[in-house]
């Protein structure tokens, strides 16, 4: 037995130097998989996010020319009233 060892000590040295290393090449690379699915999730909600929020915008574009959607901006953004409509003011003071 011993003579085996003394013939073959550095075989088995190098086998499971390289078993060792092969092991953790494996788990990194495992690691960088789980981090490249969790962000391509995240990309892909920001997709939709983004998609959802370019088909609001080209609605928008879309409707610019309607009058009633213009009377509706104006009065939800700016505050306008038409004439003839009576604007009340509510003041939030509690005493």
């Amino acid at each position: 037995m011993m003579l085996f060892w003394k013939r073959w000590w550095w075989t088995i040295s190098f086998s499971f130097l390289t078993v060792g290393v092969c092991l953790q090449a494996i788990q990194k690379k495992q690691n960088s998989i789980s981090e490249y699915d969790f962000l391509l999730g995240e990309m892909e909600k920001e997709k939709v996010r983004l998609v959802s929020e370019k088909e609001d915008l080209h609605l928008k574009l879309a409707s610019q020319s309607d009058p009633a959607w213009i009377e509706m901006v104006l009065m939800r953004d700016l505050g306008v009233v038409p004439e003839g409509w009576l604007k009340v003011h509510f003041s939030n003071s509690v005493k």
